[in-house]
């Protein structure tokens, strides 16, 4: 077990103990290899379970939205990037959210089915800009030693890609909307994407509405994807999703200066109003 595994269990179940919390969103080992899932500890005994590593690669901001009780998470820097954006976005209450926050080590790519072959440092984290979170109440910050500590995330990173057929990526589309719901700040109850309302798309996977779906998709994300690379992992065909939403966000902060998630304090793109009865 490693130091910083050790420091997260003692936080845990000392807010716990304390009631300082309802509960904590972290991670435990998987039913395989080489994998790790979200968990959520209630008793104090049973953040024995918690661990950190290069496998803890599910953004837990999204089980925030909603929550009514004050609950502490685990956040990766990607992680608490997306839990800004969802304050800014009042989809979380900061006061009712008390984040942990160790370094990443970086997360790994899923090596395939039955877990075989070379583990590979995520393409999200190839781009990372901070691997901690910008907002916390406990940070855990470890040298360039942790990943001796947490386990060797693989070297060996994707070849180089050349330019990006994206029409081509759109028609591999099966549209089963896992980018959808897998990401943080997809929180909409009514999706114009879904095929629900069937002003944009249509429920069927119409080849000629695929572009039309990922790049309204794309612009919905424009200034405030934190590049977590939910949408790539949950992909059941692989579309680099993460390049798209990257090369729009870039454009973003070209023009206006705007990087998601780094500062609470920036004033995002979009400005969604407060709820009533909410002042400054």
């Amino acid at each position: 077990m490693s130091s910083i595994e050790c420091q997260l269990r003692k936080i845990v179940a000392d807010l716990l103990t304390q009631g300082k919390v309802a509960y904590v969103i972290g991670y435990e080992n998987g039913s395989t290899p080489r994998r790790a899932r979200p968990c959520f500890v209630r008793s104090p005994e049973d953040a024995t379970k918690l661990v950190w590593n290069q496998h803890c690669a599910v953004n837990l901001a999204k089980y925030l939205i909603g929550t009514k009780d004050t609950v502490g998470i685990v956040a990766k820097g990607c992680d608490g990037r997306s839990i800004v954006e969802l304050i800014k976005d009042n989809q979380v209450d900061r006061s009712k959210v008390v984040i942990i926050a160790p370094t990443c080590p970086g997360v790994t790519q899923s090596p395939g089915l039955g877990g075989e072959g070379q583990e590979e440092l995520a393409s999200c984290c190839q781009r990372c800009r901070s691997r901690d979170s910008p907002i916390f109440d406990f940070q855990l910050v470890v040298g360039r030693d942790a990943e001796k500590e947490g386990g060797t995330v693989g070297k060996k990173s994707s070849p180089p890609r050349g330019a990006t057929d994206w029409n081509s990526e759109f028609q591999r589309c099966i549209k089963c909307l896992a980018c959808i719901k897998s990401c943080p700040l997809c929180y909409c109850t009514e999706c114009e994407l879904d095929g629900s309302l069937q002003s944009l798309v249509s429920k069927l996977r119409i080849p000629a509405e695929l572009p039309t779906f990922h790049l309204v998709r794309a612009m919905h994300m424009a200034g405030r994807c934190t590049d977590c690379g939910a949408c790539e992992a949950a992909c059941p065909v692989g579309l680099p999703l993460t390049e798209l939403y990257s090369q729009v966000n870039k454009e973003v902060e070209r023009l206006l200066g705007y990087v998601p998630g780094l500062d609470i304090q920036a004033t995002p793109p979009v400005e969604l109003p407060k709820p009533k009865g909410e002042t400054e």
